[in-house]
């Protein structure tokens, strides 16, 4: 069940109405629960015992770490549930990419591989659930969040609606929490998620979808323009942040509809003057994930240069390998992390102080996001390759003024109005009067409807 579909647009308001017909918090989360369930199960129902299975084997294991005064069983029984949630995230992501993998390297060695591969459907939100869950069961391992009793809850956090599938990664200090509140749907609430859901709307359909025609006509192995391939990874990185930030903003503006506030999972990164800038801007819950789950427990920056930049490139690696079972997922990652790495030597690099400096600082970290969006495009090497190859002929098609004029014209409007709600606030428009801000409200809305005939009904993050 999409958030582009009918079905979604069905289950929304009779959750809404079911949700708030009681003021009972216990059926309340069986409500959401429920709904949950049913969204998830609406897409393969085989897929919801894996899930119901991963959200019981948390459950008990953070009870049993909360119960355990002993730390080497307690450090046992974390190292188990983590190495169980990344055992079912090896199987069904993973697996194939390593025995390929294996084969590729024995067959350069003069060696026969014929090792077998599962044909099995890769579960949506897997990445996601499998993160959230080993956050939450190390959470309570180091005493940062007390393990949940009511198994309704636990369920409830691990399967929310609006985040399942995509994101934001919670952790349980913030969502999980927040379903022992009373919960109350306010005026504010019901402005801030009307925005949010036009916005992230307008974000997802008219202008993402509306660049994946021109990212998918143009991003082909045969590919005999360089500039094609220029402006086909421009537009590629326009849309896939549209695209997730689109879905960020909906499922926020979703939850604010039953009295839960999401995480800002995006924070304007393409105005940032540094990579980490960047980085902190961008995909925020998989950063702070990586950030506290893995960087800092191989040592972060505590051990010396030479140290903190290897803790950088494998963190980064694996962040790109938790995108997709590819090598160039990987590329992609390394890229991020050398540029990390490097940008630790720039003197105020990380906050450049003059105006000359700050436009140099977005210029190349623009350049570094930008050229890794081409590799995170390609997925594999062959059109990785085929790509490279039209670097070669630098000829300018009539088409390629076309594809500059619906570039501009997408990404222009949305950069000039995330400069404005980075300087004034994220609701800065709610503030304005209402016969200015409905209006407005009103014209986005009527945009993307009329550019909805168009509409692609998956997310690019479904594939992770």
């Amino acid at each position: 069940m999409s958030f582009v579909s009918v079905a979604f647009l069905c289950l929304v308001p009779a959750t809404f109405l079911l949700y708030h017909a009681t003021s009972r918090l216990p059926v309340q989360n069986l409500i959401i629960l429920t709904a949950s369930y049913v969204f998830y199960g609406w897409w393969d129902w085989r897929f919801l015992p894996l899930l119901i299975g991963i959200s019981i084997v948390n459950y008990a294991a953070a009870i049993l770490i909360a119960a355990t005064p002993h730390e080497h069983t307690r450090k046992l029984l974390v190292f188990s549930a983590v190495a169980a949630a990344m055992l079912v995230l090896a199987i069904f992501k993973y697996f194939n990419f390593f025995v390929d993998s294996f084969a590729t390297l024995a067959q350069r060695a003069g060696l026969r591989a014929n090792l077998p591969t599962l044909h099995i459907v890769l579960p949506l939100g897997i990445s996601f659930i499998t993160f959230q869950g080993i956050a939450y069961v190390v959470d309570v391992y180091r005493g940062r969040h007390v393990a949940e009793r009511s198994l309704v809850k636990f369920l409830a956090f691990k399967a929310f609606f609006p985040q399942l599938v995509a994101g934001p990664i919670e952790r349980a200090s913030n969502l999980l929490d927040q379903f022992s509140k009373p919960r109350q749907f306010t005026a504010d609430h019901a402005e801030r998620a009307l925005w949010l859901l036009i916005y992230g709307y307008a974000m997802k359909i008219v202008v993402a979808d509306s660049l994946a025609v021109i990212v998918d006509t143009l991003f082909i192995p045969d590919q005999p323009f360089g500039w094609s391939v220029v402006l086909a990874t421009i537009a590629f990185g326009i849309q896939i942040y549209a695209d997730f930030n689109g879905y960020s903003l909906i499922a926020k503006g979703v939850a604010l509809l039953f009295g839960f506030e999401l995480i800002w999972n995006f924070r304007y990164p393409y105005w940032s003057v540094s990579i980490s800038e960047f980085w902190r801007r961008w995909h925020i819950s998989l950063s702070t994930w990586l950030r506290d789950y893995l960087y800092i427990p191989l040592g972060g920056n505590r051990h010396g240069a030479a140290i903190t930049n290897r803790n950088l490139m494998l963190t980064m690696a694996l962040g790109g390998l938790w995108h997709g079972a590819s090598w160039t997922f990987v590329l992609w990652g390394l890229l991020h992390g050398a540029a990390l790495a490097l940008w630790r030597r720039v003197p105020d690099g990380d906050a450049p102080s003059s105006k000359v400096a700050r436009a140099a600082g977005w210029a190349v970290t623009m350049l570094v996001v930008f050229v890794g969006w081409f590799l995170f495009r390609a997925a594999n090497w062959t059109l990785l390759v085929g790509m490279l190859s039209a670097l070669a002929n630098w000829e300018w098609a009539p088409v390629h003024s076309a594809i500059v004029l619906a570039i501009l014209s997408l990404a222009g409007p949305l950069m000039l109005l995330e400069w404005q709600l980075k300087l004034r606030g994220d609701y800065f428009l709610l503030r304005r009067p209402a016969w200015m801000r409905y209006p407005l409200f009103a014209a986005l809305a009527a945009v993307t409807i009329a550019a909805s005939g168009h509409v692609n009904a998956t997310f690019i993050y479904f594939q992770f």
